[in-house]
């Protein structure tokens, strides 16, 4: 029996207009730990999954001048690095153990009054943390100067394996 795995997120970024720079962690809060996104548990535990398609979605009218493309890296547990939105993305010693790999979320692309960007045939397995939840950062690609309080939202669709 196929398992199917849903997880979405809407992230609202601080009411600020402070420029990312390539490497960047996107998140809600410019407080310790607040760049850290939690994608909560819909049941199953221990499972194999394999992730097949993302959505992301910024409720924008138009692409901010150097937005490129986001990559979102996934933990298994909150990551001790605890970032903070606009915070340079690493993957510390510390957060090694807990760092499961990241996803390409690709080039949002403008749709009039939101820009949004589908990335299907992924294939990339993971394991399923202990209760079902898994974290992740937000990192953009390319440094832009973002709109106040903006809002995003990522979907991921998985299978179990």
């Amino acid at each position: 029996m196929i398992t199917s795995i849903y997880r979405e997120l809407l992230i609202t970024r601080p009411a600020n207009t402070t420029a990312y720079t390539a490497g960047d962690v996107v998140g809600p809060s410019t407080a310790t730990g607040g760049g850290v996104l939690t994608f909560s548990s819909t049941g199953g535990d221990n499972l194999l999954f394999k992730i097949l398609s993302t959505e992301y979605r910024s409720d924008l009218a138009a692409v901010p001048a150097s937005m490129t493309s986001f990559r979102l890296h996934l933990y298994s547990a909150t990551p001790p690095s605890e970032y903070a939105d606009n915070a340079a993305w690493d993957l510390p010693a510390g957060d090694r153990t807990a760092y499961m790999g990241y996803l390409d979320l690709g080039t949002p692309v403008d749709l009039g009054s939101t820009l949004y960007v589908k990335t299907n045939g992924i294939n990339q397995g993971f394991a399923l943390p202990q209760g079902g939840t898994f974290f992740g950062y937000l990192v953009t690609a390319g440094g832009y100067t973002p709109t106040s309080a903006e809002t995003s939202f990522i979907r991921i669709y998985a299978e179990g394996i």
